[in-house]
């Protein structure tokens, strides 16, 4: 037995019961659309592939005041020129986050029968750009339930940059400026935990993603003057203390406690102290963990005593002087009076992104970094199909169609105006031609 033959059979089955829907609902909608003023002006045939195959269907064309409407179309959710129905672009856009553009048409070819082409998918792609920019667009209108907002004594920040390679720039390099926010980590497994609360943002614009950040902490979490704020990070460019603190700052909160991220501290001081042996670096190790300045010092000044050339002088100074400058941020969870769970988790938050994105050879356009790091973000939250279908698309299409200006409503007052005067003259006309037949 062949299963594709069955497969085939069912495809042609939906294909029957696809075009009995679009003649019932066309059937359906004619004396709506007459009774609403609307003339039936064409009946012509449109192709759309959609996840059940290539389909052919007609319908009938209203026109009224000028303007076309084709109530099938609309009931299918396609808009003008469109030949790939939404479901599919959005299927076919979750499979880019998971595999190379080339491999999604195998894909769709394989699941549906169907065959696209490598600039479908890309088409697919920039469909979600535009409507993450009508997203972050909406956002500004967008009304948000206070009583929902996550209750937590203690929020978790992490920042960090995720390097990709793209084909702008001098470096041909670009930094995903890549957020966490959560409220703890919760044990499912023998091994296992699970972030509670969890909301990320990511950007190739720092500033951006910053600002998305701040705006789902305002929007998401209830926070007040007493809640306290934990943070961590490399102490990289762009997520330094002091990139917290304008955070915490701006919530106005008063509990702040910044961490030097251990993983990469640790990193650090292995790196650092190499050239000077393993005790020693040992021994630097055993100061951070027990928070001993003093320890520090001596450990250091021991290392520079070491020292050959002027070269590796300069090396340690700066590592010095790094490490000392921020020492307050090396105590360790215990001696705070809190717990290390749920923080240092931004290495294995970066691996879905970097999975997708980095090594096989792989660079992209900063547009296309910026959104397909998004996509695969909104996709882990289970929150990319909302994007193409949720209930924010219809809200937004009323605020577009709110006038922009004063004299944009002027406008179109007075062509409601002239509209009912029209209407009015027209209703009078027929009045007296029934009164003369009379």
């Amino acid at each position: 037995m062949d299963e594709r033959d069955f497969v085939s059979d069912f495809r042609k089955d939906n294909k029957i019961g696809f075009y009995r829907f679009v003649k019932q609902y066309d059937n359906y909608m004619y004396p709506i659309m007459r009774a609403k003023g609307y003339e039936p002006k064409t009946s012509n045939t449109r192709t759309v592939v959609f996840t059940f195959g290539e389909v052919s269907y007609s319908r009938r064309g209203y026109k009224k005041n000028g303007i076309w409407c084709y109530p099938v179309d609309e009931k299918l959710g396609l808009t003008r020129y469109i030949r790939y129905s939404r479901e599919l672009m959005y299927q076919i856009a979750k499979m880019s986050t998971i595999v190379s553009y080339r491999k999604v048409v195998e894909m769709i070819d394989m699941v549906y029968g169907v065959f696209i082409t490598y600039s479908t998918v890309r088409n697919a792609v920039k469909m979600t750009t535009q409507l993450f920019n009508e997203r972050d667009d909406y956002r500004f209108y967008e009304s948000h339930d206070i009583d929902k907002r996550i209750e937590s004594e203690i929020i978790y920040i992490e920042g960090d940059g995720v390097m990709v390679k793209t084909k702008e720039g001098e470096r041909k390099r670009t930094d995903l400026a890549h957020f966490v926010v959560h409220t703890g980590s919760k044990k499912i497994g023998k091994n296992r935990y699970e972030l509670q609360n969890k909301r990320e943002t990511i950007s190739t614009e720092h500033t951006q993603s910053k600002e998305r950040l701040i705006d789902v902490l305002e929007n998401d979490y209830h926070i007040t003057k007493d809640t306290l704020i934990v943070t961590n990070s490399d102490h990289g460019h762009g997520y330094t203390p002091y990139t917290f603190k304008e955070v915490a700052r701006h919530l106005g909160v008063k509990r702040h406690e910044h961490f030097w991220d251990a993983y990469h501290l640790n990193k650090k001081i292995s790196k650092e102290m190499k050239p000077f042996g393993s005790d020693l670096t040992d021994l630097l190790y055993e100061a951070v963990k027990y928070h001993s300045k003093k320890s520090v010092r001596t450990i250091l000044d021991t290392a520079e005593s070491m020292c050959v050339d002027e070269e590796a002088l300069n090396q340690l100074n700066e590592f010095r002087k790094k490490l000392l400058n921020n020492f307050q941020y090396t105590k360790p969870a215990e001696l705070r009076g809190l717990t290390h769970a749920g923080v240092g988790i931004m290495e294995s938050q970066h691996r879905k992104v970097s999975y997708r994105m980095k090594h096989r050879g792989m660079y992209w356009s900063k547009k296309g970094a910026d959104t397909m790091s998004r996509m695969i973000i909104l996709d882990y939250q289970k929150e990319l199909r909302d994007l193409f279908f949720g209930e924010w698309r219809q809200e937004y299409e009323k605020i577009k169609a709110l006038p922009t200006s004063a004299s944009d409503y002027l406008k179109k007052s007075e062509i409601s105006t002239r509209d009912r005067a029209n209407n009015k003259k027209h209703l009078n006309k027929k009045i007296s031609r029934l009164v003369r037949g009379y």
